[in-house]
């Protein structure tokens, strides 16, 4: 597995400076695995579950149960196999650095603008990624697909027809992660491929979590107190601990759905709600769980369970100096009017 090295305490002296006193402690109890083979997770010096690493998502599971696998939960034994197998040929291809791949990778001219804006130079997922049974990461509702309310529907098939293409009218209508601001708090801890890191940090009282892409960052109290009464980007967040379980729960979003979205399900209004679940089940494993409830886009609450693999201790978050969407916007909005004038109806 390819990872980027350095050294932890860079890392953590940034996540220190977000504020709250957050620091990477060791665990005062590192934890373990008992002679009966039941795990115990380590715990902070302050005696809370300890969480405290850069974690990412490696797991090759589609978001939503692709049609192939329509009505079955888990994967049997030989499609695992065989899904291990493509992996290793998708890795042969990202590593291969040629166009077509070393087994064929589709040339840019037959592939979709979005996903393909960067060659996979940039891009990581896992090297290669971890395979699991589950065939989608939706497990709630159980055909695991997102219910989306019509009106929703129709404005995400709005939303991938014009994605790359236009028109661009207003500077709100390329995405916001195009233009390098983010992809919300929904996708934050399992999307990324150019930036997918996240770096967790305990003090007493608070979890901080840093997302490398877009320099996102989360400063969660555990403390017992209330929601506040103001809206924000990444909406009020509060936690929790339930056992070995962190619990977050997020209201109070802005209104952010005049801004255009690539995927819709990731977009924020006032309405809502998030309920977020952060488990060790080992030592390099954390299961983390995310209820989605808004009903400005879904018909009803929906929940995926979502497996994020530990790194190294050594893992370095980096900067991420996305601008180019920014840049762009000048020739994005005087292209799209070149585009509009073209188009309008001849005088003569």
């Amino acid at each position: 597995m390819r990872h980027r090295h350095s050294g932890i305490a860079i890392a953590a002296l940034a996540v220190a400076a977000l504020g709250a006193g957050c620091s990477a402690t060791k665990s005062a109890s590192p934890g373990g695995t008992s002679a009966a083979g039941v795990w115990t997770p380590p715990r902070t010096a302050w005696g809370d579950p300890d969480l405290q690493g850069v974690w990412r998502y490696e797991a090759a599971i589609a978001l939503e149960r692709p049609k192939e696998f329509e009505g079955r939960e888990s994967l049997t034994g030989d499609e695992i196999a065989r899904k291990e197998q493509e992996e290793k040929e998708q890795e042969a291809n990202r590593l291969a650095g040629l166009e077509g791949g070393a087994v064929g990778r589709r040339s840019i001219a037959e592939s979709p603008i979005r996903g393909n804006e960067y060659n996979s130079f940039w891009q990581d997922h896992g090297r290669p990624r971890r395979i699991y049974k589950q065939t989608s990461l939706i497990v709630d509702p159980r055909d695991g697909r997102i219910p989306f309310t019509p009106e929703a529907r129709k404005a995400e098939a709005r939303s991938g027809a014009r994605y790359g293409v236009g028109p661009y009218e207003s500077y709100l209508d390329p995405d916001t992660g195009e233009r390098c601001l983010t992809d919300g708090v929904t996708a934050m801890m399992w999307q990324g491929p150019n930036g997918g890191h996240n770096m967790i940090a305990q003090s007493p009282g608070y979890v901080t979590i840093l997302h490398e892409e877009y320099r996102d960052r989360r400063i969660i109290p555990v403390d017992g107190r209330a929601h506040g009464q103001v809206r924000q980007w990444f909406g009020d967040a509060v936690g929790r601990w339930e056992g070995d379980t962190l619990v977050v729960d997020t209201t109070n979003f802005l209104d952010r759905t005049n801004y255009e979205w690539a995927s819709i399900w990731t977009r924020a209004s006032e309405t809502l709600h998030l309920v977020e679940r952060f488990r060790r089940s080992d030592a390099d494993t954390m299961e983390y769980t995310i209820t989605v409830e808004d009903p400005a886009t879904f018909s009803q609450p929906w929940t995926a369970v979502i497996p994020i693999s530990k790194l190294p201790g050594d893992t370095q978050i980096y900067e991420y100096a996305c601008h180019e969407g920014n840049q762009a916007m000048p020739n994005l909005l005087s292209g799209g009017r070149a585009v509009a004038a073209r188009q309008r109806p001849s005088s003569n």
